[in-house]
């Protein structure tokens, strides 16, 4: 079974343990490049890495490139919660959570261009 393991601010980590996730505290980006780096070398465990979204934008051009061809651990954005988007937005940003997640886009509606 994938373990999930969340990179997250210290403001937000207490409530991602409280609900039980396995959870790494990076106060900044360079301290979750580092990490990242680390785990994607290291043949982890972890099936999916959940990245404080901001901390995953703000990495180096190779870093980010590892992010995304990496398959294991899977590398995932965790939004940071900041912007207020409507309906439209969340929509699309799902779809492109579920996309890079299964690897393909997936629509909900007939003739719908996901």
């Amino acid at each position: 079974m994938a373990r999930l393991l969340v990179l997250t601010t210290p403001e937000l980590a207490t409530g991602y343990r409280l609900s039980g996730v396995a959870t790494a505290t990076v106060p900044t980006a360079r301290d979750a490049a580092q990490l990242l780096g680390e785990l994607l070398g290291s043949g982890t465990e972890r099936g999916i890495v959940a990245v404080h979204e901001p901390h995953l934008e703000a990495l180096e051009p190779e870093l980010r490139r590892r992010v995304e061809a990496s398959e294991h651990p899977l590398v995932v954005a965790l939004p940071a919660g900041e912007v207020q988007a409507g309906p439209s937005e969340r929509r699309a940003r799902l779809l492109a959570m579920l996309a890079q997640t299964v690897g393909f886009r997936m629509s909900f509606r007939p003739g719908e261009d996901a």
